[in-house]
């Protein structure tokens, strides 16, 4: 008799799931996914932004950033091109990137076979000549 009434009892007893490391992980999920999001509006958006404000404001026409080509010359020596004038050194491209307009941003367009620290020095020239957007771009095939 007494067996009878423990299986009874025992049946009568719903279990009970322990909810609150379920709820640890939902919240500690929920977290992850709000800190990790990107808050910040895309680029692309930025830019057509400010050409569409600059030119309601009255603006001169929208300019275009300037571009560094960097190319590999003779002896292994980087040469940078902006427009038409080839400079081998960087300060020399510091001096002729100062006397430009500084609100459009210099574009360094790297070429195949350049070394790295070419590169890094043609965005340093630019950086020294008091642009603010700096931008890297590989050369297009």
């Amino acid at each position: 008799m007494k067996f009878a009434a423990h299986v009874s009892r025992v049946r009568r007893r719903s279990p009970m799931l322990g909810l609150t490391s379920m709820i640890d992980a939902t919240f500690l999920l929920l977290a992850y996914f709000i800190f990790t999001a990107g808050m910040d509006r895309p680029e692309s958006d930025l830019r057509a932004r400010a050409a569409t404000e600059s030119h309601r404001a009255g603006g001169a026409a929208l300019l275009e950033p300037q571009v560094v080509d960097v190319m590999p010359g003779a002896g292994g020596v980087a040469v940078f091109r902006l427009g038409v004038v080839a400079h081998t050194d960087r300060s020399s491209l510091t001096k002729a990137l100062a006397s430009l307009p500084r609100d459009p941003g210099v574009v360094v367009r790297v070429h195949d076979g350049v070394v790295v620290a070419d590169a890094a020095a043609a965005m340093q020239a630019a950086r020294d000549a008091g642009f603010v957007e700096v931008s890297y771009v590989p050369a297009k095939q």
